[in-house]
């Protein structure tokens, strides 16, 4: 008897309900993307003045210093995204299974009639 592959179910692990893209794929939106920027620009600045620090300057220009500030702001600005993007995902999940379930209740009583 020869052996058939079946295909994973929609929501096992590594398969997509059919029809919508992978979770966790493509680039970032919004938010979660200027926070990304933002720390990135941050980590750059508070990387110079550790070098800046470590050569022997002490009086950095004040610019610099703000712009270190960035670091912890990106932050703050994608944990955000990231929470409003998870929240209108669990709201998309639950429209779909009550149109699933209301789907299935009327072909129940579809089958009774």
């Amino acid at each position: 008897m020869p052996a058939t592959a079946e295909p994973p179910p929609a929501g096992a692990l590594g398969a997509a309900p059919s029809g919508s893209p992978p979770a966790g794929r493509g680039r970032p939106t919004g938010p979660i993307a200027v926070g990304v920027i933002l720390f990135l620009i941050g980590l750059v600045a508070v990387a110079v003045i550790m070098v800046l620090f470590a050569t022997g300057s002490h009086d950095l220009p004040l610019w610099l210093n703000l712009t270190a500030m960035l670091a912890p702001v990106g932050f703050g600005i994608g944990l955000y995204g990231i929470a409003r993007e998870a929240r209108a995902g669990r709201a998309e999940r639950a429209a779909r299974a009550a149109a699933r379930q209301a789907r299935a209740s009327g072909a129940g009583r579809d089958r009774s009639a």
